[in-house]
């Protein structure tokens, strides 16, 4: 731990603003929503075990330090922001979706961003003193509006997702975790599973996506309801993560990790398509596999039918999420920037 997040150094009260606590009479981390809560949950809890900032969401009446915007940046949340740098607070946003750039083919429904979003987005960012974003192209983009920015990615929780024990079987078991109105993209994959055979996938999400009709068709399929200890489960059941994508807008392209990293801290090795924060992830020790073409998620495929190969990628997925995405790594990341930019 760096001396300046250590216990002796110096103390900081942090509030953490989303859009729920503006309105929640009283918000805890263990209520926030999942994808929020994900995101800066973890984080707040091993500061406040290990460090002597002392991190809560954020209540209007007090006073802060540093208050951290996350997935707030509407007027409301603009307002609330001016109010506390007039209290002293410093304001840190993070940027977690590319609102920024309106461009492409968007064929999933909620995903292109409306004009009200890039225009909050633009002015929480240049009205920030900080900014906080959780890929490395978004913060590329986040740059252009606020030089004061640092890239920090999204954590894991390897107690959580925790290692599998190895499956000898040369009889792929692939996984696929989100929003079920997103899942169009597993259609990408019903060539490559059809000329595997005997493949099952399992999709795991909020209600069973439609495409599952005509991957049956080609492969075993299955699906279930996601719970984050429940998706963990899952996943040590599985041989490999896979997350294909049409990489054909802004929104695609500033995505974070953290699809595949929950899976590769599993021991998972990782089959995706070749968006930044996965060719970043999977590139860094190996642990996984880059594909884009139909006949380079086959061969993919192909290549993790033999246990001994999914077991050396799997032991270096696990390891690049020990040592860049898990939970103290990135805490103790954010924790510094905190310190630095109060």
């Amino acid at each position: 731990m760096s001396p300046r997040l250590r216990r002796h150094g110096p103390s900081l009260r942090i509030g953490w603003l989303t859009s729920a606590t503006l309105t929640a009479e009283r918000a805890t981390f263990r209520g926030l929503e999942t994808s929020v809560a994900m995101r800066i949950a973890n984080v707040a809890r091993w500061l406040n075990r290990n460090t002597r900032l002392v991190n809560e969401l954020y209540r209007p009446d007090r006073r802060y330090d540093v208050v951290v915007f996350v997935k707030a940046m509407d007027e409301r949340a603009q307002a609330e922001a001016e109010r506390a740098r007039t209290r002293g607070a410093t304001v840190v946003f993070d940027a977690n979706v590319n609102y920024y750039e309106i461009w492409g083919d968007y064929d999933l429904p909620g995903t292109q961003p409306t004009p009200e979003q890039q225009r909050d987005a633009e002015a929480m960012t240049r009205g920030s003193d900080a900014v906080v974003a959780d890929s490395s192209y978004l913060l590329g983009i986040v740059r252009r509006y606020n030089e004061r920015a640092e890239w920090i990615p999204d954590n894991v929780d390897t107690s959580v997702f925790r290692p599998r024990r190895a499956h000898e079987e040369r009889r792929l078991r692939l996984v696929w975790s989100g929003r079920s109105h997103k899942t169009k993209p597993l259609e990408l994959l019903a060539e490559p599973l059809a000329a595997l055979g005997d493949a099952e996938l399992l999709v795991v999400s909020d209600s069973p996506p439609r495409e599952l009709d005509a991957l049956s068709a080609v492969a075993r399929c299955s699906y279930e309801a996601f719970s984050l200890r429940g998706y963990a489960r899952a996943l040590r059941r599985c041989d490999a993560i896979v997350s294909p994508k049409r990489l054909v807008n802004g929104y695609e392209l500033g995505h974070s990790e953290w699809k595949i990293t929950l899976g590769m801290a599993v021991g998972l090795p990782a089959v995706a398509s070749p968006q930044q924060s996965y060719v970043e992830a999977i590139g860094a020790h190996g642990g996984g596999i880059v594909a884009d073409s139909a006949e380079e998620w086959t061969a993919a495929f192909e290549r993790l039918r033999d246990p001994a190969e999914r077991a050396e990628l799997g032991a270096r997925a696990r390891r690049t999420v020990e040592e860049r995405y898990s939970t103290p790594v990135v805490a103790h990341r954010y924790g510094d920037f905190l310190l630095e930019v109060a």
